[in-house]
């Protein structure tokens, strides 16, 4: 299993754009199992599969694939139709041209472009009206589900050169890191995934019959899928998630597994924005956030099946981790 959590700015991106479509943000909530205190510190986060649920019961609130970030409703199934429309294109960048000429039919709300230029490819997009995204979420999510699509069409690790945005570098940047796992660059000119252009040529090895396997997970998921092949991270978590509850095996003998030192072990992670402390922290804050979130367990179980011996140790674990307690995680009338 494998658990992943999403940083509540996100989940306050989804609901204040639904709100301020006439949504019931108390009600939306409650339908996604999440509580009023995880919303009032920007360290929460929740699990991935109430996010994807969020997003999920906003869109069908709102008839709104998109939920409120452009001026105008992209109806449920646009994304799954797109697809359909792309498939038998013969190579990735006939599937991106493909995919940016269907989305100029059915929506004025932002521009997509993808170019060569010498040896790179640029996959750009402009959002026309960005006061319907005041925290600068739509540009992420679509290109962290651009991304994954384009992984899963050539059975390929798209390795990014760069991730641009207009924006000014947000307190969760970090975040970004962990999702493409590339240099991110803030206050650029436009929006774009910088890659190789030789990547466009790649074929698409995928069928109708595969897509309709893909599209059994929530589009809100895609950009959460974790990029095993291309991240050093990925690869240690696997590695060491077994059971958090014991004890994470030494850095020296993590590295001496990855045929490496410890100090370039070191090193490549901070490269990718992290250490391996934070890595552990991580594995531990995500499954204890995954366990409370499910309301089975008490809070004392939980803290001895991620690895402590005493609650209160857990109880300042997480509130470092998280900014709030444990119990704000299981204050939801499920």
């Amino acid at each position: 299993m494998e658990i992943t959590t999403v940083p509540v700015i996100h989940v306050r991106a989804i609901l204040e754009s639904a709100i301020r479509c006439g949504c019931d943000g108390d009600e939306l909530l409650r339908r996604a199992g999440i509580s009023k205190e995880v919303l009032n510190t920007n360290k929460a986060r929740v699990p991935a599969e109430t996010f994807s649920l969020l997003s999920e019961q906003a869109a069908q609130l709102l008839d709104d694939e998109i939920t409120g970030f452009l001026p105008s409703a992209l109806k449920p199934g646009t994304f799954e139709m797109m697809c359909y429309a792309c498939i038998h294109c013969p190579t990735l960048g006939q599937f991106l041209e493909r995919g940016i000429r269907f989305y100029g039919l059915v929506t004025d709300g932002l521009t997509l472009e993808i170019k060569r230029k010498d040896d790179k490819a640029y996959y750009t997009l402009t959002p026309l009206y960005p006061q319907y995204d005041p925290t600068n979420f739509l540009s992420l999510v679509l290109f962290g589900i651009i991304h994954r699509l384009s992984c899963w069409l050539t059975g390929q690790t798209l390795s990014l050169q760069s991730v641009n945005f207009i924006h000014a570098r947000p307190e969760h940047a970090n975040d970004y890191n962990a999702l493409f796992r590339a240099p991110i660059r803030f206050d650029q000119g436009s929006n774009s995934l910088v890659f190789s252009a030789n990547f466009l040529d790649m074929p698409n090895i995928q069928t109708e019959q595969s897509l309709s396997e893909f599209l059994t997970i929530p589009s809100a998921s895609l950009m959460g899928l974790p990029d095993l092949q291309n991240s050093l991270v990925e690869k240690i978590r696997l590695m060491i998630k077994v059971d958090v509850a014991e004890s994470f095996p030494d850095l020296e003998l993590v590295a001496d597994k990855m045929e490496m030192s410890s100090a370039t072990l070191r090193r490549r992670l901070r490269g990718e924005g992290t250490s391996y402390q934070m890595i552990k922290d991580d594995l531990r804050r995500d499954s204890a956030i995954y366990y409370l979130s499910r309301g089975a367990l008490s809070i004392e179980q939980v803290a001895e099946n991620v690895g402590f011996t005493e609650a209160t140790s857990f109880y300042r674990a997480f509130k470092r981790w998280t900014g709030v307690t444990p119990r704000d995680y299981i204050k939801i009338d499920r």
